[in-house]
């Protein structure tokens, strides 16, 4: 499979001011694949991997001092092999089951720039509540799950994929039948790379939800780290009740019937924290910066394939219709948006909503470029009412262009730009 990241790595390894790179991402998402991927097409020598939940006997290294000579040294003697600093990868994966391993990075930047090290974890955000963030120390990416660009490229499809890769355009009916066969079979598998790979090898949606189901599992056992914290219940609850919410502006009593908003709040602070919650933020956009208006947020899920299963609802309902509500087919269609837009776009997402007592007028996203405030649409079916984003844009006349990301083919009226939905995440913004 290709990860796209695999680029930014491969501008990292040659970057004049390269630092140790902390690799971010929840569980399962492909961080370890990656960096042994890239360490096997872009490095000479070895991907040396440093496993610290599987080496635990290894943590003691790191436990007398932060001598970055002297930690390689012994890692040599423990591993029976030499490091080679000029074309060696070292790979410190699991690096949160190590905190004294963490707190050696900002030294490996300091004492031994010349070595390429990538460390890569789960809950890192949260192991670092307890020791200072090494600021100016490493450099930092995140990775989520494959993309629909990625997915197109592991069902083989890489015609129709490069496709998305050019500018926005009407295309031919045979290649848009594709694009929208493969996008429900994305909103099915999603796009954790185990499901992905299942999928690709043996076309069957069960085999998928049952691996699913088994992610699922292992995200809420590891609610019992976050004790005491918060409580697992109290996280469970939020996971299961916002699978119904997304699109939705968050009340934290909505969230959970059992447990107080200060605890949902927190809960919701750790679930963000684990990257199993995505929150985006409304805002002013009277000017820039983007200035948060009113504490209106909203969240989506890490992905579309967890989300549908979390929803209880079977993939039957995807392709035949009979029991997929309009509401939760514009929650897909605005989840997927926001999963591609997150993955690829630089910049927070955020939303516009009226904060005014009475008013209902909101716009779904909200993006920046280039100095240019960018609003965003999405609708599930060909067409739908556009009266929010009509009253944003007769009210900021600064605002010069508005997407549509929906089943109808491109356009253009005026201000406003029509695009597939499929294109959600590799549109180059702004489009003039």
């Amino acid at each position: 499979m290709f990860r796209e990241k695999i680029n930014e790595l491969a501008n990292w390894k040659i970057k004049p001011s390269r630092k140790p790179l902390m690799l971010n991402g929840a569980r399962q998402v492909g961080k370890s694949w990656l960096v042994q991927k890239f360490g096997e097409s872009y490095f000479t020598g070895k991907v040396i991997t440093l496993n610290f939940e599987k080496r635990r006997d290894l943590h003691i290294i790191f436990k007398h001092n932060f001598d970055v000579n002297r930690i390689l040294l012994e890692l040599e003697f423990a591993l029976g092999i030499k490091i080679d600093i000029a074309n060696d990868l070292l790979f410190f994966d699991e690096i949160q089951a190590c905190a004294d391993a963490l707190g050696s990075l900002r030294y490996f930047y300091e004492d031994k720039k010349e070595l390429h090290l990538i460390a890569a974890g789960s809950l890192l955000d949260f192991e670092f509540r307890n020791q200072p963030f090494p600021v100016g120390r490493v450099d930092v990416m995140s990775l989520t799950p494959m993309t629909f660009y990625e997915f197109l490229l592991a069902r083989k499809k890489d015609s129709i994929a490069n496709i998305l890769n050019g500018i926005p355009t009407i295309l031919p009916e045979v290649v848009t039948g594709i694009l929208n066969e493969e996008i429900n079979n994305y909103f099915v598998v999603g796009g954790m790379p185990e499901c992905v790979q299942s999928f690709v090898n043996n076309q069957n949606f069960n085999d998928v939800q049952e691996i699913q189901d088994n992610l699922l599992y292992a995200y809420e056992q590891d609610f019992k780290k976050y004790k005491p914290t918060v409580d697992g219940d109290a996280l469970n609850d939020i996971l299961e009740k916002s699978a119904s919410l997304i699109s939705n502006q968050i009340i934290y009593t909505h969230l959970s019937d059992r447990f107080s908003s200060p605890t949902i709040k927190k809960g919701v602070e750790v679930l963000r924290t684990a990257r199993l919650l995505n929150a985006v933020q409304n805002v002013s956009i009277a000017g820039l910066p983007l200035s948060p208006s009113g504490k209106q947020f909203k969240l989506f899920h890490l992905d579309i394939g967890l989300l549908l299963q979390k929803s209880k609802l079977s993939f039957q309902d995807i392709y035949l219709k009979k029991n997929l509500t309009a509401a939760f087919n514009g929650m897909l269609a605005e989840q997927f948006v926001a999963q591609q837009m997150i993955a690829t776009q630089k910049e927070e997402l955020a939303y516009w909503a009226r904060t005014s007592p009475g008013s209902s007028a909101e716009v779904d996203f909200v993006i920046v470029r280039d100095g240019k405030i960018i609003p965003i649409e999405v609708k599930s079916g060909r067409s739908g009412s556009l009266k929010s984003l009509h009253y944003l844009l007769e009210h900021h006349p600064h605002i010069s262009q508005a997407i549509i990301f929906s089943n109808a083919p491109f356009g253009i009226q005026e201000k406003l730009y029509f695009i597939p939905i499929y294109w959600a995440g590799k549109v180059q913004f702004p489009l003039v």
